[in-house]
């Protein structure tokens, strides 16, 4: 169970459900900030947000999920807050900023842009979460090679499993990349590790169009914009022009 070092005063925020209600559903806070100072050792942002419900017990498990700039990171996020997420759990978003990113560009600026960012991955991680499960959320940026930092982390956190995502399309080891995080981290993690494919995103958008009451044909979709012309009767006339068998014809010649 991660611990915390408050350095701000709880700000109130309101659940998935939206709208602001007297008793929050989640109290947010900074629990520690050390993007601004030069003299520390690591560079570090953390951001905390418990339920209103939560209550640590031995039954509670933490999950730490490894973030990037990719979508299928994102992916797999979304993925442990909607299946294995209960109440009583702890989420630990990490992302970890390679160093040389980070001179890049102005400190000043690389300092406001990462914070605004840590600020939306906490906002998404508690809009996903629509069944207000009474969970713990810890979003870390951290500063430092990755796979040092993430492996660093886990024995700091000592998390019950790692997710991450991966961008393979693939099914099992073969698909993963050379040099991939995911890979690397199957081969050194010390604790379970669990690799969410990107294509259940799409196969959620799938079903969620099927099931859409309001959904159109193809056809339908055409002939409202051809209105000015028959879309039908022109449909049926080029299927009655094709020849009932295209490999018949071929051979005919």
């Amino acid at each position: 169970m991660a611990e915390s070092h408050d350095t701000a005063t709880d700000a109130e925020i309101s659940g998935a459900s939206g709208g602001r209600s007297e008793a929050p559903v989640f109290l947010k806070r900074v629990s520690f900030d050390t993007f601004d100072n030069r003299d520390a050792r690591d560079f570090s942002l953390t951001l905390r947000a418990t339920h209103r419900s939560y209550t640590y017990s031995y039954r509670s498990r933490t999950f730490l999920c490894g973030i990037n700039q990719n979508d299928y990171s994102e992916s797999a996020l979304d993925w442990l807050i909607e299946v294995l997420v209960e109440d009583g759990d702890e989420i630990i978003a990490l992302r970890v900023i390679d160093p040389g990113s980070r001179m890049a560009a102005s400190l000043s600026m690389q300092e406001k842009m990462y914070r605004k960012d840590a600020n939306r991955l906490m906002e998404h991680i508690l809009q996903k979460n629509e069944e207000s499960k009474a969970i713990s959320v810890m979003v870390e940026f951290a500063m430092g090679k990755v796979t040092t930092t993430l492996l660093h982390r886990i024995h700091i956190y000592q998390p019950d499993s790692l997710i991450i995502g991966t961008r393979g399309k693939g099914l099992g080891l073969q698909s993963l990349l050379p040099g991939s995080i995911s890979k690397y981290c199957l081969a050194t993690s010390p604790v379970p590790v669990i690799v969410v494919r990107p294509d259940r995103k799409r196969e959620e958008a799938k079903s969620k169009r099927l099931a859409n009451p309001l959904r159109q044909s193809y056809v339908e979709i055409l002939e409202k914009s051809n209105s000015s012309m028959d879309f039908r009767t022109l449909h049926q006339s080029a299927q009655a022009e094709k020849p009932s068998s295209t490999i018949k014809s071929h051979f005919d010649r």
